[in-house]
């Protein structure tokens, strides 16, 4: 198996960092990470799914040894899961609609604005809730600000997807993240 190497900050900072994300019902749902790396208005972590399966209500299985870098921007309206197999083969994109992100020293938070779109290395997207986007607007569970940051999030992924994980494979190299 390809051994993953990480970089982190050459700052002082946790190795272990919280990835906390609010769902519109206020809720909040917590994962432990691996910081990867942080830079001004950018954090990636890496996320272990030793199991595999059918997590994060993938539309598709995930090999078991696998593992998710996330990347989480400052000012963007969406963040970006890249998964990889455990021999480094891509599995799969995933992006999220987000709201308020901060990067803290020991946590990435966010809201959550619901949409989803997986992005299939054949270049399939699949959009996800958008059902459930627009019941929550209707009940008032999302303010139409939100609404309106989750379709910006939208026109963004759906028509510049392949730039920004191009951009991403890029920067992995650039970060030393190799396999």
């Amino acid at each position: 198996m390809p051994r993953i190497v990480l970089p982190v900050s050459d700052q002082q900072e946790p190795t272990v960092i919280v990835e906390r994300k609010y769902k519109p019902d206020g809720s909040a749902r917590e994962y432990a990470c691996e910081l990867v790396t942080r830079r001004p208005g950018l954090i990636v972590v890496r996320f272990a799914m030793p199991a595999g399966g059918e997590i994060f209500n993938a539309p598709i299985t995930i090999p078991p040894g696998s593992i998710s870098y996330g990347w989480f921007w400052a000012r963007r309206p969406y963040n970006l899961y890249r998964m990889l197999a455990p021999d480094g083969a891509l599995i799969a994109h995933r992006f999220d609609a987000v709201a308020d992100v901060r990067l803290l020293a020991g946590a990435v938070e966010y809201r959550d604005l619901v949409l989803d779109w997986w992005v299939l290395p054949d270049d399939t997207i699949l959009e996800e809730d958008r059902d459930e986007l627009d019941t929550l607007a209707a009940t008032g569970f999302l303010s139409p600000a939100d609404v309106a940051a989750a379709n910006r999030a939208a026109f963004e992924v759906l028509s510049r997807y392949r730039h920004i994980i191009d951009d991403v494979a890029a920067l992995e190299g650039k970060l030393g993240i190799r396999q």
